[in-house]
């Protein structure tokens, strides 16, 4: 799915149903756009897991371990090499939006290679299907193109990968993007942003005259007059984004 088709089938739907979205619909938009909804594997992901983390206890990998929520709305966290939080100058998130049946081998590919290149970064992983089922915050930049690299030259990328949302821009289909992670992450903030977007256009009767660039414009100047250090970071990197998208261009440049 393309920008302009996600915003015109939202404005289409409030135009014919009067629906009154907010941050939280967008946000789960965002996430499911794509999917089917399943949650078959979701106890074989965490049984895979436990056994995983039994062996790293018994390692002397450094690692740190967090998790959100229960049953099948479990999200894992599991930092490699991490002793503090990640610098959001400096570190990039990477969505590897695997199909849900290749989640347990990518997972394992995944561990394996940031442990044997000692490479600082939390992975972030759900049990059931999303389109980012697996998200890698890198430390630092100049990681991500060798892991990006790696994944394309011993993969079939294209038959290993859902669409990540598509205001995330890819490279071999590996989504890219940036946030501080404190305040807001990328697709929190781009949510916020996607519900004022609406209701301004919503509240000038302007739905017809939605499209990517007017998006883009609307979050420049909305960059433009924000205040707050972090948070102009955030609408920053959703520029950025659309930006490299929309003219076809290395996100990371």
């Amino acid at each position: 799915m393309k920008i302009n088709e996600f915003l015109r089938q939202i404005a289409s739907d409030i135009k014919n149903t009067g629906k009154a979205y907010t941050k939280d619909d967008y946000y789960h938009l965002l996430k499911y756009t794509g999917i089917t909804k399943d949650d078959s594997r979701a106890n074989d992901i965490e049984e895979f897991y436990d056994k995983f983390l039994e062996s790293l206890n018994n390692s002397l990998v450094r690692h740190i371990v967090r998790k959100t929520g229960k049953g099948v709305n479990t999200t894992h966290y599991i930092g490699f090499y991490a002793d503090e939080r990640a610098s959001y100058t400096e570190s990039y998130k990477v969505y590897f939006s695997v199909k849900y049946e290749y989640m347990i081998s990518s997972l394992k590919t995944i561990f394996s290679y940031l442990i044997r290149n000692s490479i600082a970064s939390v992975v972030k992983f759900h049990v059931k299907a999303t389109n980012e089922n697996i998200v890698i915050r890198f430390y630092h930049k100049e990681d991500v193109i060798p892991f990006i690299n790696y994944c394309n030259n011993n993969f079939i990328l294209d038959d290993l990968l859902e669409k990540p949302n598509p205001f995330i821009a890819t490279i071999y289909g590996i989504g890219i993007v940036r946030d501080d992670n404190t305040i807001n992450s990328y697709n929190g903030t781009l949510s916020e942003v996607l519900e004022d977007y609406f209701n301004f256009l919503s509240n000038r009767n302007a739905l017809d005259n939605i499209s990517d660039l007017h998006f883009l414009d609307y979050v420049m100047q909305k960059e433009n007059a924000e205040q707050n250090e972090i948070v102009k970071f955030n609408l920053h990197a959703i520029v950025q984004d659309i930006k490299a998208i929309l003219s076809r261009t290395n996100p990371m440049d």
